[in-house]
């Protein structure tokens, strides 16, 4: 039970209807997904005036990764008075709104209501979704959670994991780590990264700096090493992670001497059909902070996952790793190694029980 907060136990909550989960996913994939190329159109929309949208919009980007907010609401507004368009003067008013947001240390204080109604409403909304594994064999400190795969919008990680419940039991105090760009420069996502802070953990971004200041304190953390590169390349119904080539997370657990869980999440790669292409130009976008992956879920409602499907989320024994303070390239590589072996084997384990067993696991 996390501390400072009483977390009804799973087996007596009601399911809520399917309709207010779908709500509440619709409210946040719009905050997660859509803020950003909001700001984007909006502010090169601001600009076309002057440059055409192709060139306006390319300039909102670079604007975005580099200026600081302030100058993306001066350009967007001077364009819009040499320009004396009523819409382009619309746009800039939108644009200063959403990067005033992102000038804002904090836009809301933490909310345990809203913390509560999100137990449940987000697992509620699959078919089934459910935390198990090597539950008891977790440890409330210096825990560190691999979760696998990111898929399009990480929707087992949300469910399980995040705003799971059952792992809030059983993890204890645990901070989930993101991208920098959407943890500081979220948006309208903010609203949910922040109402989320309490006894039970927080957001934070996975810069090094913020990693290690978490890992001196014994912090558990969970993160998705594959990231944006994982959902850049996700194929619907193919089980893949983006993990050959992601090992600082190893070597940040040998410094500090963390317990390694591999967790994956069966379904995950059945939520969104995507499509594919210009491969090259959406990696070099996820580089800069900018998620490129265009997808659809629900025939009526793309932003939706699709809800037929079953997110069981299994959590591995931990790989209890060494403390080296500066450990060597071939001794991150052996961890590494270990920890791969250690995801396939939690993957072959449970794909029969998740109704897959023939997958194969695959490592890009």
């Amino acid at each position: 039970m996390s501390s400072g907060r009483l977390l009804v136990a799973e087996s007596k909550q009601v399911r809520p209807p399917w309709w207010r989960c779908a709500l509440l996913w619709v409210a946040s994939g719009f905050a997660w997904v859509v803020s950003i190329p909001l700001l984007l159109f909006t502010l090169g929309g601001s600009m076309q005036p002057h440059m055409g949208w192709a060139t306006g919009i390319g300039a909102a980007c670079g604007m975005f990764s580099i200026l600081v907010q302030a100058s993306s609401a001066e350009v967007s507004f001077s364009s819009a008075l040499a320009a004396q368009q009523l819409m382009t003067f619309v746009l800039a008013a939108v644009a200063t709104c959403l990067t005033t947001l992102n000038a804002k240390r904090r836009v809301c204080n933490p909310s345990e209501q809203f913390l509560d109604f999100q137990y449940g409403h987000y697992s509620g909304y699959h078919k089934r979704s459910e935390l198990n594994g090597a539950l008891e064999d977790i440890h409330p400190s210096r825990s560190f959670f691999a979760c696998h795969p990111h898929g399009v919008l990480s929707i087992g990680w949300i469910s399980n994991v995040c705003w799971g419940r059952k792992f809030h039991q059983v993890a204890g105090r645990c901070f989930c780590l993101i991208d920098p760009t959407l943890r500081n420069k979220g948006l309208l996502a903010k609203f949910f990264l922040d109402a989320y802070e309490g006894p039970h953990g927080g957001f934070r971004d996975t810069r090094s700096h913020t990693m290690q200041e978490l890992m001196e304190r014994g912090s558990s953390v969970a993160m998705i090493p594959g990231a944006y590169q994982e959902a850049t390349a996700f194929t619907y119904g193919r089980e893949r992670v983006a993990l050959a080539r992601r090992k600082g997370f190893v070597k940040y657990c040998l410094q500090y001497g963390y317990r390694l869980h591999p967790v994956y999440t069966f379904g995950e790669s059945e939520t969104y059909y995507t499509a594919c292409g210009f491969e090259w130009f959406r990696l070099w976008l996820n580089r800069k902070g900018i998620p490129t992956v265009a997808f659809r879920g629900l025939p009526w409602c793309p932003l939706l996952p699709r809800s037929d499907v079953e997110m069981l989320t299994f959590v591995g024994p931990a790989l209890e790793l060494p403390q080296i303070s500066h450990p060597s390239p071939q001794e991150v590589d052996e961890w590494h190694a270990r920890y791969i072996d250690a995801l396939v084997a939690l993957f072959d384990k449970h794909k029969a029980e998740a109704g897959k067993p023939a997958a194969v696991l695959e490592i890009v």
